[in-house]
């Protein structure tokens, strides 16, 4: 759970996010850090991440701070990847008040290389619009529950190098209407990496997908 207690003012975009991952919702403070998580959900090297995970404490002109990341992502084992500590801010954000964070970034760092972790900034900029598009359509299919369907799909993608959802979809039946229960199953199985689709290709009926 966060550390910050969340604002709620008129200028801040507050809201939470149902992660897959974690199994429950996380908090957001801004529309940057709710696309941040769902970008998270679709990096297959991330177990879980948690939002507001811990205070730090730094001096500055004789003064001290208290500074609470936004973000600690963990990432799987196997990969031998430190725990990671995100900063979420817009670019402009970060321009205008360069000195400051430059300054605050570096008290920050101290900290986070004695305790083993990583850090990172995250913009708007490291952000690819098709690719968070589709993710954003993909992860609505995230929670259907109908196992049967989910390995029908599966075994029939077996047959297959590669095929569009149209193609494969008339191989299951040329009824409109069993097509459409059919076809939420399979943005889900793209969502949990087990059918493989171009991210940065806009996601339609026309796509090409990949058993994986």
């Amino acid at each position: 759970m966060p550390i910050r207690k969340i604002p709620k003012n008129y200028r801040s975009v507050t809201g939470t996010f149902p992660s897959y991952k974690n199994k429950r919702n996380i908090f957001y403070e801004s529309l940057l850090e709710r696309d941040f998580y769902l970008l998270l959900e679709f990096n297959y090297d991330v177990i879980s991440y948690e939002e507001q995970p811990f205070r730090i404490y730094y001096q500055r002109s004789k003064s001290t701070y208290r500074y609470t990341p936004d973000v600690l992502v963990h990432y799987n084992s196997e990969l031998n990847l430190l725990p990671c500590v995100f900063e979420i801010k817009m670019s402009d954000e970060i321009k205008e008040k360069k000195v400051f964070f430059e300054e605050k970034f570096n008290q920050i760092e101290k900290y986070i290389n004695i305790n083993d972790l990583d850090f990172r900034i995250f913009t708007e900029l490291d952000i690819d619009k098709i690719y968070l598009e589709n993710a954003m359509f993909l992860y609505r299919y995230k929670d259907l529950n109908n196992k049967t369907i989910s390995k029908n799909i599966l075994e029939k993608m077996k047959l297959f190098q590669e095929i569009s959802v149209n193609d494969l979809l008339q191989h299951f039946s040329s009824n409109k209407f069993e097509q459409m229960e059919i076809l939420p199953y399979i943005w889900q199985l793209i969502f949990l990496n087990k059918i493989v689709i171009d991210m940065y290709i806009k996601i339609t009926n026309s796509s090409v997908i990949k058993a994986k």
